[in-house]
């Protein structure tokens, strides 16, 4: 993967994050003090771990809804490796990679799909494919959020 789609992936699981905040579907580990803690807890890595609370966070969400398959916040291993290689080497502020969730979900959601009540298979996994995965995603995740279902995009 390049360095722009692991941009595009981290920017991607921040705003749904965020838009499914405002939409009611998961609360804010924010509200508990999350970041703050982390910061005080781990002060090298404080946003590393942040990062990977909200990441298991959602997860365990996800897994709710459609078991243990590939989603957005779950990759395949070498995916999930070369994100957490790369917020290692750089110093990403987690605030802008999400400042503008609704915005960015829109801009990405240009992809015409099918959209249910339930979690929707949206493929297969390929490296290659980075950016029609996160703009299906887009597509069904602002969907859920307008219509208050669950119908998250998973993939193989």
């Amino acid at each position: 993967m390049t360095q722009q789609n692991i941009k595009d992936i981290l920017r991607m699981r921040m705003s749904v994050y965020k838009a499914g905040i405002k939409a009611g579907f998961w609360s804010d580990i924010d509200k508990a003090g999350a970041s703050d803690m982390m910061n005080y807890l781990f002060p090298r890595s404080g946003q590393m771990a942040y990062y990977n609370l909200i990441l298991e966070f959602m997860r365990k969400e996800h897994n709710m809804f459609s078991g243990g398959v590939y989603s957005l916040f779950k990759m395949p291993v070498q995916a999930e490796k070369e994100v957490l290689d790369y917020l290692k080497k750089e110093n990403i502020d987690r605030t802008f990679l999400a400042d503008d969730e609704d915005d960015y979900l829109k801009s990405m959601d240009t992809i015409v799909t099918n959209h249910g009540l339930l979690p929707v298979n949206i493929g297969m996994f390929s490296p290659n494919e980075i950016d029609t995965i996160l703009r299906l995603c887009a597509s069904h995740y602002r969907y859920s959020f307008q219509n208050n279902v669950k119908s998250f995009p998973f993939f193989d």
